[in-house]
C-alpha cells in the first residue's frame, strides 16, 4: 500500500498533534508537582490525574493498534515455490511488452 501525498500530510500532523500534546502533558506535570495542595478536589492535582491518564490511554492505544497491525503482516504467506519469485523473462521479452 503506498501513501498518496493527502494521505502522509495527514499520518503527519497525526503525529505532530499527539508528540505536541504528549510534550504538553509532560511540562503540565513538572509545572504543577511542587505545589500546595488544597486537599481532595485539588485543581491542580485532578490536573496532574488527567494528563496521567491521557498518556496511559496514548499507550495503551498504540499497544492496541500494535497488536492489531503486527498479525495482519504476519498472516501474509510467501510463495509457494520458488518459480514465482524470480522472473523468467528475458530484458527483450519485458522491453516487447512494455512496447506493446
Amino acid at each position: 500500500m503506498e501513501l498518496r501525498p493527502k494521505r502522509k500530510i495527514l499520518f503527519l500532523a497525526l503525529a505532530v498533534c499527539i508528540v505536541f500534546s504528549v510534550v504538553f502533558a509532560e511540562v503540565v506535570i513538572a509545572d504543577d508537582l511542587d505545589h500546595d495542595c488544597a486537599g481532595e478536589g485539588c485543581p491542580l492535582c485532578l490536573t496532574i490525574e488527567t494528563v496521567h491518564n491521557f498518556i496511559r490511554n496514548l499507550k495503551l492505544g498504540g499497544t492496541a493498534i500494535f497488536l492489531v497491525v503486527c498479525p495482519m503482516f504476519l498472516a501474509q504467506t510467501p510463495p509457494q515455490s520458488a518459480e514465482f519469485a524470480f522472473s523468467l523473462n528475458s530484458p527483450v521479452a519485458l522491453k516487447v511488452r512494455f512496447n506493446s
